[in-house]
């Protein structure tokens, strides 16, 4: 009888086109309605003051695919003043994990001279995730965030916001892109 090492048989379930691994057969559909902003006339999104969508410039590439990106214009404002984007979501599994990802960028960081931008995002008003990028340094970088969620029914309003603070910050801009919640590969 021949015995096939792990290596073997992993060699032959790759040449046969076999698939193997917890993602293999694991490809979820984003919940999110137009993550990409690209649909004109889409009603998905609900926008705070300050916030809009905008094209891509000749030169400038703040869309992450497509051309369209949400832009947050997060000028001097008290601590507690938020930007921020928001969409009904249904069809969620409750107590299943969803992986939440979006491209960030700071576009603008002119009135940053001390502080810097924090990016928040909630489900039904619950804080689910929360980054702070310091200073200027973030500048013209385009970044990736995904984080595990597990929403606990099955609708729930995401809302995802900017702010600003420090001593000397006076505004900075933000473009967000390919906003996707789709249930995690386990």
């Amino acid at each position: 009888m021949v015995q096939l090492s792990s290596f073997a048989f992993a060699f032959v379930a790759f040449a046969f086109g076999a698939q193997a691994g917890p993602c293999a057969t694991c490809n979820p559909a984003s919940i999110v309605q137009d993550g990409g902003f690209e649909d004109a006339s889409s009603t998905a999104w609900t926008f705070d003051s300050g916030v809009s969508v905008q094209s891509d410039a000749p030169g400038a590439d703040y869309a992450a695919s497509g051309t369209n990106y949400a832009s947050f214009n997060v000028a001097l404002r008290e601590y507690t003043q938020r930007y921020g984007i928001s969409q009904q979501l249904t069809g969620l599994k409750p107590s299943q994990p969803y992986t939440l990802s979006y491209t960030w960028e700071l576009t603008d960081a002119s009135g940053i001279y001390d502080g810097g931008i924090d990016i928040q995002t909630s489900l039904n008003g619950v804080q689910v995730d929360s980054i702070y990028s310091q200073g200027r340094s973030a500048l013209g970088q385009s970044t990736v965030r995904s984080v595990t969620i597990t929403p606990t029914s099955s609708s729930a309003v995401l809302y995802i916001s900017c702010g600003g603070s420090g001593n000397y910050y006076y505004g900075a801009k933000v473009a967000m892109d390919d906003i996707s919640l789709g249930l995690r590969c386990t």
